[in-house]
């Protein structure tokens, strides 16, 4: 099923609410890497709510991202739809949609001819 842009900015939103609360419940929340993965989260929420049109995303820069970071932004969800459909599974409804939506946020974010299984691809 093709995702709108307002769709997957609901998708990001809702991941990135939910890794924040996920490093605070480890009591990791003010950790480096729980600071890196925000800003990864927040680019994604930002790069995808720009494309939706959300007026907030619109009025903040950047307004272009680089390749290597927008593969960052796609390895990230990748890695993020691999793990949930290995720890959710695809059995129930809402982790079928949820695992659906996550793949579907990177295929949007994937730069065009860039896959996370070829590493040399990256550079």
């Amino acid at each position: 099923m093709m995702r709108t842009p307002a769709q997957l900015h609901q998708i990001a939103r809702e991941e990135r609410a939910r890794r924040k609360a996920a490093w605070s419940a480890a009591g990791q929340g003010d950790t480096r890497r729980a600071h890196q993965d925000d800003v990864i989260w927040s680019n994604i929420v930002h790069i995808v709510g720009h494309a939706a049109g959300d007026a907030a995303c619109r009025t903040r820069g950047p307004q272009e991202w680089t390749l290597s970071e927008r593969i960052s932004m796609a390895r990230n969800a990748w890695a993020t739809a691999c793990k949930a459909e290995t720890t959710l599974g695809t059995t129930t409804e809402d982790a079928l949609r949820k695992v659906a939506g996550l793949f579907a946020l990177f295929r949007w974010l994937r730069p065009m001819g860039w896959s996370p299984l070829i590493p040399e691809a990256t550079t």
